[in-house]
């Protein structure tokens, strides 16, 4: 074989590969936090006969900024929303008279489901005060 159909070949093998071989979608992977709002005896305060919060109008606020989108989750009896890359503070405000502050510290690991990395919590703090770092916050409303 001449060296310039050689080089063609290989140009060509790497063209294909080049564009068939990334098997990740071009997406946006946010980790979601579910926060369940409770009393101090375990009753769910956004569903069922004793809610005393419309899980509608919960908002979930960066610092300073405009509202974020929060989705109800009746299954899991939660609200739910996802974390934004580089923004550490949020206000949950439950009704005009409730609200709490969640802070978190961010990292970053390799998506699953998507070309790049994740932004994912390390560490999560409810107005103020470490809590267990996981997807479900549970907040208590006295």
């Amino acid at each position: 074989m001449k060296p310039r159909n050689v080089f063609f070949i290989c140009v060509t093998l790497l063209c294909f590969c080049g564009v068939g071989c990334d098997d990740c979608d071009d997406c946006l992977d946010l980790q979601q936090k579910n926060i369940l709002v409770q009393d101090a005896e375990g009753n769910n305060l956004l569903f069922g006969e004793g809610a005393r919060f419309d899980p509608a109008t919960v908002t979930i606020r960066l610092e300073s900024g405009p509202p974020q989108s929060v989705f109800v989750e009746e299954e899991t009896q939660t609200v739910l929303f996802f974390l934004e890359d580089n923004q550490t503070n949020y206000i949950l405000e439950l009704d005009d008279a409730t609200s709490a502050n969640l802070t978190f510290e961010l990292g970053e690991r390799e998506s699953e489901r998507c070309c790049g990395n994740q932004v994912y919590s390390t560490s999560t703090r409810l107005d103020g005060s470490e809590i267990p770092n996981e997807n479900r916050i549970t907040l208590l409303v006295p």
